[in-house]
């Protein structure tokens, strides 16, 4: 309360509200496309998780859920890492997701993928991804990722 520097961060002066929320207005309203926190950084362009999760998502009848996060990364400044969940009985291999990944711009194409079993994808207290354990999972893949050499290489 009575923090002039945060309202000024969060107020403009033409007395717009900014709420760190992404998205756009058509002929069927406003969509909600996501969080300007969450923008992703690979080889100098700015992606928001959505836009690649949602790509992934086209897999119906393979993924259930799908949620992108950025790590550093020596040569691409953010690497992509995917968490995506299998359906229940459904084979989903790096081959199929690499395939897939060529319906999208190169710098937006994951740099690692996590398959996830089905009932496994990390929810918060509101059932929307849980951006903070998909990073913190993110950070231990790539640990494991760089004591291999796997991680930094072009």
């Amino acid at each position: 309360m009575n923090n002039d520097e945060a309202y000024r961060k969060t107020v403009s002066t033409d007395g717009v509200c900014y709420t760190g929320d992404l998205g756009y207005k058509d002929e069927m309203g406003l969509h909600f496309s996501g969080r300007s926190k969450l923008v992703i950084k690979p080889k100098g362009y700015q992606v928001h998780p959505g836009q690649i999760e949602n790509h992934f998502l086209n897999l119906k009848e393979k993924i259930g859920a799908a949620g992108a996060v950025g790590h550093e990364h020596e040569v691409f400044t953010e690497g992509v890492v995917l968490f995506v969940e299998k359906k229940p009985g459904a084979d989903l291999s790096r081959e199929e997701l690499d395939e897939h990944a060529k319906g999208i711009a190169a710098y937006m194409r994951p740099t690692h993928y996590v398959v996830l079993e089905a009932g496994s994808f990390p929810l918060n207290r509101v059932a929307k991804t849980d951006y903070v354990q998909l990073k913190e999972r993110a950070k231990d893949e790539i640990a494991r990722l760089r004591e291999s050499g796997g991680w930094d290489k072009a």
